[in-house]
């Protein structure tokens, strides 16, 4: 996604990613390719969804990824930080990590916390490129 910005004698391109949105709780199973913006839904998931991920999509459409990982599958592996997370804490979830960082867990982890976290990291783009005009 590209936005273009002009000051004098510069148009500054910016550049920015989806913000990457990752729920980690107890999602059964782990396959479902019916929304682009969905990865590892847990497919039940995905069609009884609590209404956290659904609002989320709704209200950041393609400006978000989210993805749904299980706490107790293999998958845990990849996140270090959030086992040590669930270890120190307790099994509190969901858990929330936005871009990579964990931001919020267990009853603290409503949509509009979720949403208030987001907006924050699409205030400031990712990347800025300026050329001369």
């Amino acid at each position: 996604m590209e936005k273009f910005l002009r000051w004098p004698n510069f148009i500054i391109v910016a550049m920015t990613r989806k913000v990457d949105v990752k729920l980690f709780g107890y999602y059964p199973e782990a396959s479902c390719d019916e929304c682009s913006n969905y990865i590892m839904c847990g497919g039940q998931a995905h069609r009884n969804d609590d209404g956290t991920v659904r609002t989320l999509l709704e209200a950041y459409g393609d400006r978000i990824q989210v993805t749904l990982v299980n706490v107790f599958s293999g998958e845990m592996k990849n996140y270090p930080e959030v086992a040590d997370c669930i270890k120190k804490n307790g099994l509190r979830v969901p858990v929330v990590t936005i871009n990579g960082e964990i931001k919020l867990l267990g009853s603290d982890a409503t949509p509009e916390s979720i949403k208030k976290a987001i907006d924050e990291k699409l205030k400031c783009p990712l990347s800025f490129l300026a050329r001369r005009a």
